[in-house]
């Protein structure tokens, strides 16, 4: 898989665009270059899966309208601004671009360094269901601590976004498998009536678990209540 670094400047930030000189033009395949605007014609779009946006977006790349040179940036790029923003990215931080699929590009951010950083590629393509814990709440419908807790309980695994299985992430860098989120949750879907008997809810991820591990669970949850009880009176007595 081919990756290109691309190190962003004080125009990219302002005018909401990402300069791809660097990619050079064997990155990308040879039809993606369409004319200088929509009107002159379009290239054949390529697709851009862009870190912490949910919806891929397709594009070519417009050329000079004399020259017929690329202009080295994407013609759609609204996303851009996004991106930026939702990273933090500032002038002199870097982005990684790399084309996991020959019409397929994963665009994420590098942070401050000047080297690719290997941990932060997805090495291939059948690593792209690898997501956030936000996209994958978007995805199934719970929410952020409903996996996270899935994550604790050891119903799915800890992942990096190279694909390699974790026991702790750096900043940003945790992934889950949706594969897996979504086999956890038909098992939930299969076995509900029975999850339910067991007065469990199914958001706190139970199923499966043995009789010592849910009444650890309780056993912790009793502990912090009285914890709690104690202290407001304390507080009353005071």
């Amino acid at each position: 898989m081919e990756s290109r670094l691309i190190k962003l400047t004080d125009g990219d930030i302002k005018n909401d665009k990402i300069n791809i000189r660097a990619c050079g033009k064997d990155f990308f395949p040879p039809d993606v270059f369409g004319g200088s605007s929509k009107k002159a014609g379009l290239g054949t779009p390529i697709t851009l899966r862009v870190e912490g946006l949910t919806e891929p977006i397709k594009t070519d790349i417009p050329t000079d309208k004399k020259t017929k040179h690329p202009r080295w940036m994407f013609r759609e790029r609204a996303w851009a601004k996004e991106f930026v923003k939702l990273h933090n990215l500032k002038e002199g931080d870097t982005i990684v671009i790399s084309r996991i699929a020959p019409r397929k590009y994963l665009i994420i951010p590098n942070g401050k360094d000047t080297a690719q950083q290997n941990y932060l590629i997805t090495p291939t393509a059948k690593d792209s269901d690898l997501i956030t814990l936000q996209q994958a709440a978007n995805i199934v419908g719970k929410t952020t601590h409903n996996i996270r807790d899935y994550i604790q309980r050891g119903r799915i695994n800890k992942y990096d976004p190279s694909g390699q299985r974790i026991t702790r992430a750096r900043n940003s860098q945790l992934r889950v498998s949706l594969k897996e989120l979504k086999d956890f949750l038909d098992i939930l879907a299969l076995d509900h009536n029975k999850h339910h008997k067991a007065g469990l809810h199914e958001d706190l991820g139970f199923y499966g678990l043995p009789e010592y591990e849910r009444t650890k669970h309780v056993l912790r949850f009793q502990a912090y209540c009285e914890k709690s009880r104690y202290e407001r009176g304390s507080l009353c007595l005071r």
